[in-house]
């Protein structure tokens, strides 16, 4: 499950090395070429409000054909674009049929004991990270040697692996008889109800913004005249991801003792000291790699500490309290990748980082008064 989680999420993350590469092939901006990230976030966070909630309905591995199916048409189409509107519309799809991470989530959790869901999400949420960082480090690396066109070529290629892979997992309790129409309108009422998702959700949502800022802005900042770095290089910052990978595997553990919010303030203080340094001291490669290394870290141990306690309000609906936690989580992402894009156009590096860490600040402020 781990492994299917980081194979689905990294369609949404191949593009971030592959700006400039773009906005050369389609002969467009480094701006408009900087919104992919966000559309392809758009596309995942419609993906995670009107197909998420279907697995109470329809059963896991219904869905996984639906998505799989779609993901593979999304990934041709991205793969022979000629023109930037084919590769945005393709991107939309992509993100919309990336969502199966967000489906096991849930699905895996509900196969296990209440005392191991802590574990269990931190091991699919490393799968899920570790997927994020192959993304980078893959699509920088072949499009240094073939061009960006295989990066598509090759995940249509995982995306039949983990399919067949996983026909034999066993159907999650999660199915029950409300309808599709009836799921969706519940899910406001879900929200409205639970004051301990919100607070969860919202403190995410602050600190991935933070990150996606972060991570569309370096790949321009060092690509560009500053530092001369290859998109090869850009994708090998990615990296840094491995430490915070293995950061959630270790907390995994402690959340099970009922440590999330701690483990949420801490890590939202380490995002935001991250972005200092890297924007303060952005001159320095060193510094960089530090600053990256701090952010990737942090994002990952306040996603599973928050989303832990997100599925834990309401064990029968956590497909659906999912859908909201991880909804809000990368709308506030998508956002944050626009932004990152725009903000290091207008206002340059140092005070784009500065803009971010404010973000991680604030989300340490609302998991220190959850």
């Amino acid at each position: 499950m781990s492994i299917a989680a980081g194979v689905s999420v990294a369609n949404i993350y191949y593009v971030q090395p592959l700006l400039r590469p773009l906005a050369t092939s389609f002969a467009v901006s480094d701006a408009l070429a900087g919104l992919l990230p966000m559309i392809t976030m758009v596309g995942y966070a419609a993906g995670l409000l009107l197909v998420v909630p279907v697995l109470e309905r329809a059963g896991l591995h219904r869905l996984m054909r639906w998505l799989n199916a779609g993901r593979l048409i999304a990934l041709a189409l991205a793969a022979f674009a000629t023109g930037y509107p084919v590769f945005a519309a393709a991107s939309v799809l992509l993100g919309a049929t990336s969502v199966l991470a967000q489906i096991l989530m849930p699905a895996a959790a509900s196969l296990v004991p209440p005392e191991a869901v802590g574990r269990t999400t931190a091991r699919i949420t490393a799968g899920l990270f570790g997927g994020i960082v192959g993304a980078r480090v893959i699509a920088g690396a072949l499009d240094g040697l073939l061009g960006w066109r295989p990066v598509y070529a090759l995940s249509a290629l995982a995306t039949l692996v983990v399919h067949l892979a996983l026909r034999r997992l066993p159907e999650p309790p999660l199915r029950h008889a409300l309808g599709y129409r009836a799921l969706l309108r519940s899910l406001l009422p879900l929200l409205r109800s639970e004051r301990g998702l919100r607070r969860a959700a919202l403190t995410a949502a602050a600190g991935f913004a933070a990150f996606n800022i972060f991570w569309t802005a370096v790949t321009l900042y060092v690509t560009g005249p500053t530092h001369g770095w290859s998109t090869t290089g850009a994708g090998l910052l990615g990296l840094v991801g491995v430490v915070g990978t293995a950061t959630v595997l270790a907390t995994g553990r402690f959340l099970d003792r009922g440590m999330q919010r701690g483990l949420a303030v801490a890590a939202a203080g380490v995002m935001a000291l991250g972005l200092l340094i890297a924007g303060l001291w952005g001159l320095s490669a060193g510094a960089l790699i530090l600053g990256a290394l701090l952010l990737d870290s942090g994002a990952r141990v306040s996603n599973v500490a928050n989303q832990t306690h997100a599925l834990r309000q309401r064990p029968e609906a956590r497909a659906r309290l999912n859908t909201l936690y991880m909804t809000t989580y990368f709308a506030a992402g998508s956002v944050g990748s626009a932004a990152g894009a725009l903000l290091f156009a207008h206002i340059g590096w140092t005070l784009t980082t500065l803009a971010a860490a404010a973000l991680a600040a604030l989300g340490a402020t609302l998991a220190a008064r959850a």
